[in-house]
């Protein structure tokens, strides 16, 4: 049985790039970045390349564009709650329609990855869970993470020596 892939593939890193910045300035769902990527079977790769345990490098590669489109924008988690209530207090000031403005800061929000558009159906409470459980919850999360992590460490190391050796051959 092969190991974990150490490259994305081109298709691999097309759907991440329109998962991230979507077409034409608008957002996508995972299965339409699938299927513009060339996946047949969309609606499944494009849930299941999100998946860390199934493909950490597709994960740890949207999760590195995301960080890079939050550097080039300036966005933080502080300053996008920070404009939330700024829009807020405007809006209770003036009895001004921001909703425009509101929607605009929201979308900044998704870009940057503070929002998830997932819906989880859920059973009783996290106040129902004995300590162990908890604790149990907490090394599942934790595990779940720690793969991401990994890839994007790996990525970074690939990336890194793909450009050390683009940089020795332009100096030969």
């Amino acid at each position: 049985m092969p190991g974990p892939a150490k490259h994305l593939t081109p298709k691999q890193m097309k759907f991440a790039q329109l998962l991230v910045y979507g077409v034409e300035g608008s957002l996508i769902t995972k299965t339409e970045a699938a299927k513009l990527a060339g996946y047949s079977d969309a609606a499944r790769e494009g849930s299941i390349m999100t998946n860390p345990k199934h493909y950490p490098l597709v994960c740890a590669h949207i999760s590195n564009l995301r960080d890079e489109v939050r550097q080039k924008y300036g966005i933080t988690f502080e300053r996008h709650l920070e404009e939330l209530g700024n829009i807020r207090d405007r809006g209770k000031k003036d009895n001004r329609n921001l909703a425009a403005a509101a929607t605009t800061e929201i979308a900044r929000g998704k870009v940057a990855g503070y929002y998830i558009d997932q819906k989880i159906v859920r059973h009783g409470k996290i106040d129902d869970l004995n300590l162990d459980q908890l604790y149990e919850r907490m090394r599942t999360i934790k595990e779940k993470n720690e793969k991401v992590l990994e890839a994007k460490k790996l990525l970074s190391s690939s990336e890194e020596s793909e450009s050390e050796s683009k940089d020795m051959t332009v100096k030969l």
